[in-house]
């Protein structure tokens, strides 16, 4: 089935995963325009810590899939995982977006090799074990100026020539994209007018331009653009408000990005002007 969601795509990518695209895709499930992998950091169960693994997605230049918050349209891949008895699943860890399309809709996601990592706890042990039989059932959707939705079931197995240390790298490039807590210092809120959000931080040392990804959809109009403005202390960000959004919100969550692997998670308490 295919939804004709027409858009032109920005030419925009993540440029510390780009060392994926040299991996082989030799002995991945086949989909249109999209190759996904299910991998593990390590060889084994390390003992007393979370067991690292992640879909990896591969897609074919010009196509994306969508970040948690998909922006305008589409919908964020999701993982249904089958663990053996005593193991669950922590919640993914999502690397930082860039902004999809132009004009009246525009999404969050990926365009470049993009891993979503997870960590999978078990029963405690002093010694490491083997990998435990892990599998996933994935659906997502892959759009370039339509997209297709697609799903897939996988199962956890060894690398290729058992070539741990280039998914162990894919691993280490990945946490390099991931949203950091809120430095120490720097103070965040939100000033809520009729038709626009004012996010000031106060950061040291001084910002040149930043970038915010709401982490709840229908609060910000995506499209609109982010007016940053430095101060002597930080900067601000105005962001116009969605005409989705009814009802005051009381904090205002996303991630900042100030540029490659400079990404911080933010919540500002919002209080009206």
């Amino acid at each position: 089935m295919v939804f004709l969601w027409r858009r032109s795509i920005a030419a925009l990518a993540v440029c510390a995963l780009l060392a994926f695209a040299g991996i082989s895709y030799a002995q991945l499930p086949a989909g249109p325009h999209v190759k996904v992998e299910l991998i593990s950091e390590q060889a084994a169960a390390p003992p007393g810590q979370p067991l690292w693994v992640g879909l990896l997605f591969r897609l074919e230049p010009g196509w994306h899939i969508y970040w948690q918050n998909p922006g305008d349209s589409g919908e964020p891949p999701n993982i249904q995982w089958e663990l053996p008895k005593g193991f669950t699943a922590g919640s993914i860890r999502w690397p930082q977006p860039i902004r999809l399309g132009s004009g009246s809709v525009v999404d969050y996601g990926y365009e470049q090799p993009v891993l979503l990592m997870a960590p999978i706890e078990g029963p405690s042990r002093r010694n490491a074990t083997s990998i435990p039989p892990l599998s996933a059932d994935v659906k997502y959707i892959v759009c370039r100026e339509v997209c297709i939705p697609g799903k897939i079931h996988l199962m956890l197995s060894a690398p290729a020539g058992a070539d741990w240390a280039a998914w162990r790298k894919i691993f280490e490039q990945t946490r390099a994209q991931l949203p950091k807590l809120t430095p120490t210092g720097w103070k965040v809120r939100a000033v809520s007018d009729k038709q626009h959000f004012t996010l000031s931080v106060r950061a040291r040392p001084q910002v040149a331009s930043a970038s915010f990804f709401p982490l709840e959809p229908s609060q910000i109009d995506n499209s609109s653009p982010q007016d940053f403005a430095p101060t002597h202390n930080g900067f601000r960000l105005t962001l116009k408000k969605s005409e989705q959004l009814t009802e005051p919100i009381t904090t205002l969550r996303g991630v900042i990005i100030l540029g490659p692997g400079r990404v911080f998670e933010i919540a500002a308490p919002v209080v009206a002007q």
